[in-house]
């Protein structure tokens, strides 16, 4: 009987079956789920490496507080504060208005690169000159870490930003002059740029530069 039946699974299957499988079929029993498991669905097992609770530790960088300062030991730097910038952009008449691409950031008293508070640019985000240099200058050319980041805006409006009083590679400032450098295009060029200082101090600050083309209705907002 084993024979007719292995006979009659070789002249249906041919050379798909073979003769082990037709003798367990023609015995009664099942055949194991595996034997027709195609090669490729195999499952794939992807070791897990566990979690080094020591070696799982975030960078100085990433080492924020809930409100975006820098944090030590769980409480904020020592000379932190909290910079808040408002302005409303408006078109300076360029070939792709209302379209804009535009930055702003901090330097210190001499012009020098702190931080990088916004900016809204993609591919054209070397037509921000100022900028450029300015980043390029401190070594960390276009550097955007912390900075609120998107691409060509397609109208104006406004634009803000806040500085947690440190640099680019999140130390602490010290007390002293400082600016809030805002720039901004709409061709394949330089555009309008304006520079406005503060200081940085245990004193809050408040302020609301006069209008100049294409930054209107500015507000900065220090709380040491």
């Amino acid at each position: 009987m084993i024979a007719d039946c292995h006979k009659r699974c070789h002249k249906r299957w041919k050379l798909f079956c073979a003769a082990s499988l037709c003798l367990v079929a023609c015995d009664g029993q099942q055949m194991p789920e595996e034997l027709w498991r195609p090669w490729y669905e195999a499952p794939i097992v992807d070791p897990i490496e566990p979690v080094d609770p020591i070696l799982d530790m975030r960078s100085p960088i990433d080492a924020r507080s809930a409100d975006g300062g820098d944090v030590v030991d769980g409480g904020p730097m020592p000379g932190g504060c909290t910079l808040s910038v408002a302005v409303t952009t408006a078109s300076p008449g360029g070939r792709y208005s209302p379209r804009n691409i535009g930055a702003i950031w901090i330097s210190d008293g001499n012009d020098r690169f702190i931080k990088t508070l916004n900016v809204w640019a993609a591919q054209r985000a070397k037509y921000l000159t100022r900028w450029n240099a300015a980043t390029a200058a401190a070594g960390v050319p276009g550097n955007r870490i912390d900075a609120i980041s998107g691409a060509t805006k397609g109208s104006h409006g406004l634009r803000t930003g806040s500085w947690g009083c440190t640099n680019f590679a999140a130390k602490p400032v010290t007390d002293g002059s400082y600016k809030v450098c805002f720039e901004l295009t709409d061709y394949d060029g330089p555009g309008p740029y304006d520079c406005v200082p503060f200081s940085k101090s245990p004193a809050p600050v408040s302020l609301m530069p006069a209008d100049v083309a294409s930054f209107k209705s500015r507000k900065l907002e220090l709380a040491p």
